[in-house]
């Protein structure tokens, strides 16, 4: 019968524990990337959601602004058919263009918010001194 060296048990359990912490970093790294993105989209999302609901205050009192300006001069029932019909022009806009202008800005910022860049790797040679 052999007997087993008892320096290859202590070199195994030494694998075996170094094995587990490094598979333990690796969690709690995930767990802190995933807070880290996470808490950058929240913010993202509660400052796009506050100016979002500051600038629809703003384009109301706006255009009832617009509204009383062009009743002076015109039927007032007119009028805000005119600002109706302008909101209806900008929305089939946005409806035409909403992959440009809607789409692609988002899928930009989640994906560079979720997948790290590229290191660069590219090797600067200097053109000053010849290569002999």
């Amino acid at each position: 019968m052999e007997q087993s060296d008892p320096r290859s048990s202590s070199v195994t359990s030494a694998i075996g524990t170094t094995i587990s912490r490094y598979i333990k970093l690796l969690l709690e790294d995930t767990r802190l990337n995933v807070a880290e993105k996470l808490t950058r989209l929240l913010s993202a999302l509660t400052v796009c959601a506050l100016i979002l609901v500051l600038a629809l205050a703003t384009l109301l009192f706006m255009s009832i602004a617009v509204g009383i300006a062009l009743a002076d001069i015109m039927n007032p029932i007119m009028a805000y058919v005119i600002v109706g019909s302008f909101y209806a022009v900008l929305a089939l806009v946005i409806f035409l263009c909403k992959t440009p202008l809607i789409v692609n800005p988002i899928a930009r910022f989640i994906s560079r918010l979720l997948i790290e860049a590229p290191e660069n790797t590219q090797i600067v040679h200097d053109q000053s001194s010849p290569v002999s």
